[in-house]
């Protein structure tokens, strides 16, 4: 504090009385709104049926996601960029899914002894027809929105968060074709759109780009369950469970570094492959 000149950098600090550095730890300066449509239907019929569906239409705004790694693993990316201007930090948020679709469902199916189907059928036969139920849950999900970085500049030593890069307007920044696709998977979107910011300048890109999401979620998972009768009192119960039941392979997010390689390519997958799993109760 006592040299004659200070570094002008240091001025841009929110604190600049204090040169010598001064951190506050996972500082509380965000704000957020959520607004949402939400339905559900809910339908109970014979043979212990159940089918259940819930819907979601919301938009989340926010001024920043994180301040931290430790608190959710995404420290870094989407946060802050001008601590003397939030106002140009509003945006939607990395958490918002437009839509979402959630249905599930059960069924005892009817046949066997007694039952709708096939109802004069005993011993063995019975054994291997009747008992069976069907549970299943399907979801279908918009793609989450995607928040681009580009590398550092003079800013960023003098306490700016992640510069993010320039949008060159009028460039579309969406590629075509279909979204699932080996060409989509190579380039995203359109990375020709996006510029390195100079020295000591923030980027016009938003801190989450409306326009660029991930790909959405379609899955299906399901469970057949037999049920024996052991004795007057003893049940068995034995269940295949398989997720992922189509075995659709769903792209993570895009690499939203620009200083990277790999920008605008997705590089991972995001759920698991096909998964069975097998199981067997005894009640009594």
């Amino acid at each position: 504090m006592g040299a004659p000149t200070v570094a002008e950098g240091y001025l841009l600090l929110p604190h600049p009385q204090y040169p010598g550095g001064l951190t506050q730890a996972v500082p509380r300066d965000g704000n957020s709104t959520y607004h949402a449509l939400q339905a559900t239907y809910i339908r109970h019929f014979g043979h212990a049926g159940t089918l259940q569906g819930a819907y979601t239409w919301g938009k989340l705004l926010s001024d920043t996601e994180n301040t931290s790694a430790f608190e959710d693993g995404q420290g870094g990316i989407a946060v802050i960029q001008d601590n003397y201007n939030l106002r140009a930090e509003k945006a939607i948020s990395e958490e918002d899914i437009a839509n979402n679709l959630v249905i599930n469902y059960g069924l005892d199916l009817p046949f066997g002894n007694e039952e709708r189907f096939l109802s004069h059928t005993h011993g063995a036969a019975n054994s291997v027809i009747g008992g069976w139920r069907v549970n299943g849950i399907t979801k279908f999900r918009s793609g989450l929105p995607l928040a681009l970085i580009a590398a550092e500049n003079g800013l960023s030593q003098f306490g700016a968060g992640a510069i993010r890069p320039n949008y060159t307007p009028g460039c579309t920044k969406r590629e075509a074709g279909p979204p699932h696709s080996a060409a989509r998977a190579n380039e995203w979107f359109n990375t020709a759109c996006f510029t390195q910011p100079e020295n000591f300048a923030f980027g016009n890109e938003p801190r989450v780009d409306p326009a660029l999401k991930s790909e959405g979620e379609a899955n299906f998972d399901i469970s057949i369950n037999k049920f024996f009768s052991l004795t007057e009192h003893a049940r068995l119960k034995f269940s295949t469970e398989i997720f992922n039941l189509f075995n659709h392979a769903q792209f993570a997010e895009p690499n939203v570094n620009m200083s990277s390689p790999g920008f605008g390519q997705v590089e991972t997958q995001r759920n698991l492959p096909r998964t069975i799993q097998f199981a067997a109760r005894i009640t009594f």
